[in-house]
Parts: C-alpha cells; sequence; structure tokens
C-alpha cells in the first residue's frame, strides 16, 4: 500500500491539473522536437490498462512558420519507471487527424531540441556521444495531411498513415507510410543508419523507397548531408508512363516519346546542383539503353550530357509528338505546330547505335547526336550505314517570328542501293542502282503547309549501274520505226538498264526546279526537266528519249519519243503524245482525222 500511495502521490499533480499535465508534456515533445507546444482543448492521464496521456486539440511550430502542424488528438503512452521517479516520459505519441504545413522555402526557427543539439555537436566528441545517448521515441500520424510548398509549389497529402521509430538519436531510425498524391495511394520508406551522425556532416547508409501505381523508386547507398551533402549509391525506378509520373508530382517534361513502360537503373552520385549517373541501364517504349548521364549547371542553365548504347533501336516512339505531316485529305496538314517549351535545361547527347529501324527503313552502325540550347534542338546522324552505302544528316529546328524555322543538309558518303532503299520506303521498286545525292534546305513557317511553301535550297541527284522500273525505253525506240504502235506499249512495261543518270534540283519558295536531268543506257539517252510544287505535292516533268548506237552517240536522224511523267506524288503516271505514234503507222495514220482545207473565195465575174 505504501508503493501505491507514493504513485498516487507522485502522479496527483498530472491527475488533478490539466495545466501541470500539459505543460510537462509540452517541455518533453519541445525538448525532443524543437517545436514550441500548446494545446487548446482538455488534457487528461490515464494509469490503467497503463500509463497514458491524451490531449485535444494540440499545435506544433516553430517561430518563423516553416512548420506548423496542428492535431485533433494526441495520445501518448508514458514509460513506468520514470514515473516512478516523478518524471513524465512520452514514450510514444500518436498523433489523430493532423493537419501539416511545411514550407521549404522558409529557414526553420525553433528551440534547441535534441536532433537540433545532435548536429551542433562535434564528430568523435563526448558532446556527440552524449547527444546521440538521447532517447526520442516513437511517432505515429493516423489519417492526416499535409500542405507542402516547395520553390513557389504546393503539394497536397491525403490520408496520411505514418510511424517514425527513432528510439535514440545515435540508434537508427525508420519512417514508413502510406499517403495519396493527387488521387493515388503511394506507401514510402525512410531509414537512415546513423542519424546523429548524419546530421553533423558525417556518412551514414540510407534506404528509401517509394511505391505505388504509377511509380516505383528506391535507393540504397550512403548519404551526407550539411556542406558537403551527397548522395552515392544505387538508384532504380520504373513506371509504366514516364509522363504519368512526372504528372502525379506536377512536372511536366518535353520527353521525345511516350516513355511507356520505363525503368531505370544507375550508380549515382547526388550533390548540391549535380547528379552523375554512371552504369545508367534504361529500358523505354521497347528500347534498351546502357550508359552515363550527367547533370549539372552551366553558366547558372542545368545542363544534361547523356552517353549512351543500344544495339537496336527503334525510332517510331521518337516522332511520338511529332507534328502530323499530312492531312486526312492528302495535303500538307494546315494544323499549326504545337511547339514545347525546350527552354528550361540544354542537353549534349550522345548515342551510338547497332541496328535502328524507322517503319521498314534500316541504318546500322549509326553515331547519332542531339542538342538543345536556348530552346533551340539541333538533331544529327553523324554517320551511319544503309542499304550497302553510308549517309550523314543534320536538321535544326528553332522558333522564330514566322514558326518553326527549319534547317537540314544530309549527303551520301558512300553510295546506297536505291532498289531497297526506295523499296523500303514506298513499297514500289522504282529505281535501282548506286545512289548519290546530296541536299540542302531551309524554311520557316508556323504549319507543316506553310513550311513547304518556304523551302529554299538545293540537290543534286545521281545513279549508276541501275534500272528503271515500268519502262522499257531501247524496245521502244528500237521498234519505233518499223511497229510504231507497239512501240507506245513497250515503253510502259519491262524496265530499262541505266548506265548513269542524274539531276540538278534547286528549291525556290516551294517549289523544286528540276534541271540538267539525263539518262543513258543501252541504245537510248534521255534528256528530261521539270518542276514539282511541294505544296501541292506533284509533279511535272517533260522529257526527250532519243536512239543511240553502241557507242551511246546520237545521230541527227535518231528515233525519239517525248513523253512527260506527271501528277500527285501517290499517284504519278507516264503520258505519251499517242498520235504521234499513230502518225508513224501507214495503216493507222488514215484513221487520224484529216486537217481542214484552207477556205477559198469564189471567184469573181
Amino acid at each position: 500500500m505504501a508503493g501505491v500511495a507514493a504513485l498516487a502521490a507522485t502522479i496527483a499533480p498530472w491527475l488533478f491539473s490539466p495545466a501541470a499535465l500539459m505543460d510537462a508534456v509540452a517541455d518533453q515533445l519541445q525538448g525532443s522536437s524543437g517545436l514550441y507546444v500548446a494545446a487548446r482543448g482538455k488534457t487528461s492521464f490515464s494509469l490503467f490498462p497503463r500509463p497514458s496521456i491524451a490531449v485535444d486539440r494540440v499545435a506544433f511550430a516553430d517561430r518563423n512558420g516553416a512548420l506548423v502542424i496542428e492535431t485533433s488528438e494526441l495520445h501518448g503512452d508514458v514509460d513506468v519507471l520514470p514515473l516512478l521517479a516523478g518524471r513524465l516520459k512520452v514514450a510514444a505519441v500518436k498523433l489523430v487527424r493532423p493537419h501539416a504545413r511545411i514550407d521549404f522555402d522558409k529557414t526553420p526557427d525553433g528551440a534547441p531540441g535534441a536532433a537540433a543539439r545532435a548536429a551542433a555537436a562535434k564528430p568523435a566528441t563526448l558532446e556527440a556521444a552524449a547527444a546521440d545517448n538521447v532517447r526520442f521515441g516513437t511517432v505515429s500520424i493516423v489519417d492526416g495531411d499535409a500542405r507542402i510548398s516547395y520553390r513557389g509549389r504546393l503539394y497536397a497529402l491525403e490520408r496520411i498513415d505514418a510511424k517514425f521509430e527513432w528510439r535514440r538519436i545515435g540508434e537508427a531510425a525508420a519512417l514508413t507510410g502510406a499517403f495519396d498524391l493527387n488521387g493515388e495511394r503511394l506507401e514510402a520508406l525512410l531509414w537512415v543508419a546513423r542519424p546523429g551522425a548524419l546530421l553533423r556532416g558525417e556518412e551514414s547508409v540510407v534506404t528509401s523507397r517509394l511505391d505505388g501505381r504509377t511509380i516505383r523508386f528506391e535507393a540504397q547507398g550512403v548519404g551526407q548531408l550539411g556542406a558537403n551533402a551527397r548522395f552515392a549509391g544505387h538508384v532504380a525506378a520504373a513506371a509504366a508512363s514516364a509522363r504519368r509520373a512526372l504528372a502525379l508530382f506536377g512536372e511536366t517534361a518535353p520527353l521525345p516519346g511516350p516513355f511507356s513502360d520505363t525503368q531505370f537503373s544507375a550508380q549515382a552520385t547526388l550533390s548540391a546542383g549535380e547528379a552523375h549517373l554512371k552504369g545508367a541501364r534504361l529500358f523505354v517504349d521497347g528500347n534498351e539503353f546502357r550508359g552515363d548521364f550527367d547533370l549539372h549547371r552551366e553558366d547558372g542553365r542545368p545542363t544534361l550530357a547523356v552517353a549512351l548504347q543500344s544495339e537496336f533501336l527503334s525510332l517510331r516512339p521518337f516522332l511520338y509528338d511529332a507534328p502530323p505531316l499530312v492531312d486526312s485529305d492528302g495535303q500538307w496538314s494546315r494544323r499549326p505546330f504545337e511547339l514545347p517549351d525546350l527552354s528550361g535545361a540544354d542537353l549534349d547527347l550522345r548515342l551510338a547505335v547497332g541496328h535502328a529501324r524507322l517503319g521498314r527503313l534500316k541504318i546500322s552502325d549509326a553515331s547519332i547526336s542531339a542538342t538543345l540550347r536556348d530552346g533551340a534542338a539541333e538533331f544529327s546522324i553523324d554517320q551511319a550505314q544503309a542499304y550497302r552505302g553510308a549517309f550523314k544528316f543534320r536538321a535544326s529546328v528553332a522558333p522564330g517570328p514566322e514558326g518553326l524555322v527549319f534547317r537540314a543538309n544530309a549527303q551520301t558518303t558512300t553510295a546506297v542501293d536505291a532498289g531497297p532503299l526506295l523499296w523500303d520506303a514506298y513499297g514500289k521498286p522504282l529505281l535501282a542502282g548506286a545512289l548519290n545525292a546530296t541536299l540542302v534546305v531551309d524554311g520557316a513557317g508556323d504549319r507543316m503547309s506553310a513550311l513547304m511553301q518556304s523551302l529554299n535550297g538545293r540537290a543534286s541527284v545521281a545513279l549508276v549501274d541501275g534500272e528503271i522500273s515500268g519502262v522499257n525505253l531501247e524496245k521502244a525506240l528500237q521498234r519505233l520505226e518499223k511497229r510504231p504502235l507497239s512501240s507506245a506499249v513497250d515503253i510502259r512495261s519491262g524496265r530499262s538498264i541505266v548506265d548513269a543518270a542524274s539531276a540538278a534540283i534547286k528549291f525556290e519558295n516551294g517549289v523544286a526546279i528540276i534541271s540538267e536531268g539525263s539518262v543513258r543506257g543501252p541504245g537510248f539517252s534521255v534528256a528530261f526537266s521539270g518542276s514539282a510544287p511541294l505544296p501541292e505535292r506533284a509533279l511535272a516533268i517533260s522529257a526527250i528519249a532519243r536512239e543511240t548506237d553502241t557507242a551511246g552517240k546520237i545521230s541527227d536522224s535518231a528515233p525519239s519519243i517525248d513523253f512527260d511523267v506527271a501528277g500527285r506524288w501517290n499517284d504519278l503516271a507516264l503520258k505519251l503524245d499517242t498520235q504521234a505514234f499513230i502518225r508513224r503507222s501507214d495503216a493507222a495514220a488514215p484513221l487520224l482525222p484529216r486537217a481542214a482545207a484552207p477556205h477559198q473565195a469564189p471567184a469573181g465575174r
């Protein structure tokens, strides 16, 4: 009975004086957290079934308003042994329906709590050892919410259920919980092996994880706070859609593709303003990449340098956000370009590809680069093998007063095989042979139709040791004199062997002017010229084919055939002067209408 009486005497002030109880609770919570504590509701102390306290409407805050917590209820479990000595020691705290406001843009200004004292102690001193030995406890949150301000943006966390276990300042600390962010339930974990040392700027093993329907992220490594804050370790992330994962946190990025089924892992070194990701593996949109990522600031601007390798690359996902080239009516698209804002950061990408494909088009051993500077983008294939040859390509786009400013140049460095190339590009065996070409164009416009109408530049094409499908010029010229009607049929069938062919092209305000066109083959020579109005997606070429001797020379009396190639690009037609063939036929010529004789006035009387 004496012991009970002693215990009753010890706790009597807290049983019968709510103010005394709240003062004792506030002193301990403020000493542990460094936050000022105030209660606006009733306070109670219970001895059974175990010592505990309950406080209604409690508020925690620092002087600067960087952290404010208002909770409907606070429940605390009290240690028995300190209680017998007349001290109130709350070992575990539960906050029920707390509302928190956290402003990372403000500097915290609170009382020196246990964590602050541990941070202020010098490493490897008796002061640090004493600070690490301070008991802290466990904090649970039930059905809370938080409003977090960071760099002018507000993030809302709902339905927070969490538990923070930190028995002593120097022992491992773990935060586990779940919350709703923008309608998605996320589970989070943070574990620190030596939190006291971490607060003093020393290294500590750190593990973090975030799991949700949209994103999964984890990091394991060594962290450090203070002036030399950094993290070094393994990071990994996965998302069904990287775009949706960014949107979950209120972020957007001009990603080059849908970025679906994304997986990423790397050895990371993170510090203030810098991130280095080495040995990275990236799986996205069915493509696999390996390489390094380096993010740093250059003249105050974030700059991302990327060096990647891929054995096989599908280029189609990279055109996911590309503006449509053609409308449903077959004309160049009249839809205005929707240009993304590319001014937020700079990019320097280097990509080595073993094999790449766009539709049926294929390249190999390609060295690809892409740069982004002040909102202007440049893409280049510095070298690539394709269709038994090689080529290089460069294009740039930048915003301008008339919309999109576009420049491009391309050339073959080794002749490509035109037959497979055109078959893969158009599905038709138009030409075959060793093809060399150059192209330099530029233009500007706010939509595809305007851009095509503005194109200027030049191009050249040359073909050797090839053939033209669907036309037989040699046979048609050979039979023109003896069987002209059959010649008109022969020219539309078979193929023409080509020894050499070439043309020069000049682009002026959207019109491709074709000049100096020539084709030479066994028994024939063709000269042609014409134009291709790019806005109309049309072609009009006039040509004359002449018979040649075995030496390739044209005699003055050599038979010739005039013809045109004209129409829309997807519906070109070979047009002949049918009456010219009929006039050459002795049998068919009389069938042509006779020209009317000139009218003569009657003789005068």
